[in-house]
């Protein structure tokens, strides 16, 4: 039986924390298609147990933590609008 990708991804966030731009390079797709698994395995999480969890991008320019509901990848800080930005990574508990 052959993995999915999806089961990868549960897999490899489990382990540690993953931005999307390293999973899309791990498992060899673009960031949308990682990006839409995401938001597909935060749903089905919920029926086992377990949780996405995000660390929240950081504003190297404002110097502060950048707050992020929901299952996305942002390029620029919300308050002052710069790029000089962390990226969000994910983890499941």
């Amino acid at each position: 039986m052959q993995i999915t990708r999806r089961r990868m991804i549960i897999e490899l966030l489990e382990d540690r924390e993953y931005s999307i731009e390293e999973l899309a390079k791990l498992l060899e797709t673009d960031r949308k298609t990682i990006l839409e698994d995401l938001k597909h395995i935060k749903k089905t999480l919920r029926s086992v147990n377990k949780t996405l969890y995000v660390v929240p991008p950081f504003c190297y320019k404002c110097n502060k933590e950048i707050i992020i509901r929901d299952v996305k990848n942002i390029s620029k800080c919300p308050r002052c609008k710069s790029t000089y930005i962390s990226k969000p990574k994910f983890f499941i508990k």
